[in-house]
C-alpha cells in the first residue's frame, strides 16, 4: 500500500524517537530519508519549502509572547498577580487551590504558554499552598491542571502555530479562547470543592475592601496589560503579531519603570535567554513542514479522511476520533509538531462534515495541553519535578486524577461549540 521509501521514513521517525533524539532531528532525518530514497525530487524544492515555512508574519508573536512571559516571571508580576487573586479568593475552604485557579486564568491573559506558567507563577504558587499545610497530590494537581489555561485563554502560542498551519484569523481563535477558558476554571473549582470539603481544609480570614483595594493598586498595571492586549485586538487596533510585540514593550515599561523590580540591563540576558528557546521550536516548524508534505504526498489526509468517514459521517463521532487521536499525539510529541502534522489532515475531513475550523482549533489546542500532564512527554510534570525535587513517578501520581476535571470539560469544549464560538460571534468575527 506505501512505498519502501514511506516505511523506512517512518521507522526513521521512531528510531530516532525511541533514543531520545530532539523532536526536530527526528522530523527531519526522517523527512530526508524519504526524499533520498524516493527519488525524483528537486532537493531545492525540498529546501524552498523548509524555508518557507519560516517565511510567515504571523510566526513574529511566537518569540514576542516567548519573551513577555520571561520577562513578567523575572519582573515580579507573577507575585502581584497572585497576592491580588488572593485577597478575593483565600476565605474560602481551600482557598489557595481557587486562588491557584484564578491567577492561572489571569495569567494565561498574558503569558499565552502553559509552561510559562508552571515555570513562574506555579513556583508561586507551590510555595504559598506548601506553608499553608496543603498536601502535595492537591499542589502538583491543581498547578498542573490550571496551567492548561495558558494556551487557551487568549492571548496563545499553540493558537498562533494553529492559525498559520490552518491560514484561519488568530485574532478569532484568541476569542474563540475565552468561553473554554472559563469552563476548565469552573470545572477544576468543582473539583476543588469537594476536596476542600472532604479534607475539611481551614477557613482564612476574608480580606476587607481596603486590603483588596490595595492588591488591585498592587497589582493594576499587570492586569492593564490584560486589557490592552484583549481589547487592542478584539477592537481591531493591532494585530496579534503587532499585540506581541506591544506586550514586552509594556512588560519592559511595567517591571523597570512602574514596579522597578528588574534592572534595565538584565533585559539583555532575557533576550539570549528567549532566542536559545526560540531557535529549536523554528528548527521544528522547519522540519515539520517536510514531514507533513511527506505525509501529504503520500496521500495520508486522503486515507485518514476515507478510514474516518467509513466509520462514521457524524461530526460528533468524527470530533470524538480527532481528540483520541490528539490526546496519543499529544503523550509522546510536543504541541507545535503535532499541530503541524495533524491540521492539514484534519482539515479536509473537518470542512467535509461541516466542523468550524476555528472550533477545531480550541480542540485541538486543548488536547495538546492535557498532553503535557501525561507521561513519557508531559513537559508540565518534567517541569514540576525538577522545580521541586519530586520524583517524577510521584509527581504523575499527584496529576493523575486532576486529568478528570479536563476531560471533562474537553468533551464540553467538543461537544458544546457555541462555547468557542460565542464570544467571536459577539464580536462580529467570521467562524
Amino acid at each position: 500500500m506505501f512505498s519502501t521509501a514511506f516505511i523506512v521514513f517512518l521507522l526513521v521517525f521512531v528510531f530516532f524517537l525511541f533514543f531520545g533524539a530532539p523532536i526536530y532531528l527526528a522530523l527531519l532525518c526522517s523527512g530526508l530519508s524519504y526524499v533520498f530514497l524516493h527519488g525524483g525530487i528537486d532537493n531545492m524544492a525540498v529546501m524552498a519549502k523548509m524555508y518557507g515555512s519560516l517565511d510567515n508574519f504571523v510566526l513574529l508573536a511566537i518569540p514576542m509572547f516567548m519573551m513577555a512571559g520571561k520577562l513578567m516571571n523575572n519582573g515580579g508580576i507573577t507575585d502581584r498577580i497572585f497576592g491580588f487573586c488572593r485577597s478575593l479568593l483565600g476565605h474560602f475552604p481551600g482557598g489557595l487551590a481557587y486562588v491557584n485557579v484564578l491567577a492561572s486564568f489571569v495569567f494565561s491573559g498574558m503569558s499565552g504558554s502553559a509552561l510559562a506558567d508552571v515555570g513562574g507563577l506555579g513556583a508561586v504558587e507551590i510555595k504559598a499552598m506548601r506553608d499553608e499545610g496543603y498536601e502535595d497530590d492537591l499542589i502538583f494537581g491543581i498547578t498542573a491542571a490550571s496551567s492548561t489555561m495558558g494556551p487557551i485563554v487568549p492571548p496563545s502560542i499553540p493558537m498562533v502555530i494553529y492559525g498559520a498551519a490552518a491560514s484561519v484569523s488568530v485574532g478569532t481563535l484568541f476569542m474563540a479562547g475565552v468561553g473554554p477558558g472559563v469552563v476548565i476554571a469552573a470545572v477544576l473549582s468543582v473539583f476543588i470543592y469537594f476536596v476542600a470539603k472532604k479534607r475539611k481544609y481551614p477557613v482564612h480570614k476574608r480580606c476587607t475592601l481596603k486590603e483588596i483595594f490595595q492588591w488591585f493598586r498592587k497589582s493594576f498595571w499587570a492586569l492593564l496589560m490584560i486589557a490592552i492586549i484583549l481589547g487592542g485586538i478584539s477592537g481591531g487596533f493591532f494585530t496579534p503579531t503587532e499585540a506581541s510585540c506591544i506586550a514586552i514593550a509594556y512588560c519592559i515599561f511595567a517591571v523597570c519603570v512602574i514596579y522597578r523590580d528588574m534592572p534595565a540591563k538584565t533585559i539583555i540576558p532575557v533576550i539570549s535567554e528567549t532566542v536559545q528557546d526560540i531557535v529549536p521550536a523554528m528548527a521544528i516548524v522547519a522540519s515539520a513542514s517536510l514531514f507533513g508534505w511527506v505525509l501529504q504526498f503520500e496521500h495520508l489526509g486522503t486515507l485518514m479522511l476515507e478510514g474516518m468517514l467509513s466509520i462514521s459521517s457524524n461530526k460528533w463521532v468524527i470530533l470524538l476520533m480527532i481528540d483520541v487521536i490528539l490526546l496519543f499525539f499529544g503523550m509522546i510529541l510536543d504541541s507545535t509538531p503535532t499541530i503541524l502534522l495533524l491540521v492539514p489532515i484534519f482539515q479536509p475531513l473537518v470542512r467535509e462534515v461541516g466542523i468550524s475550523e476555528i472550533h477545531l482549533g480550541i480542540v485541538v489546542v486543548l488536547n495538546l495541553m492535557i498532553g503535557l500532564m501525561t507521561p513519557p512527554y508531559g513537559q508540565s510534570l518534567f517541569m514540576l519535578s525538577g522545580a521541586t525535587k519530586t520524583p517524577f513517578n510521584k509527581v504523575v501520581s499527584y496529576v493523575s486524577p486532576w486529568l478528570i476535571p479536563l476531560f471533562i470539560a474537553l468533551l464540553i469544549v467538543t461537544f458544546f461549540p457555541e462555547v468557542c464560538l460565542f464570544v467571536p460571534r459577539m464580536l462580529g468575527m467570521t467562524v
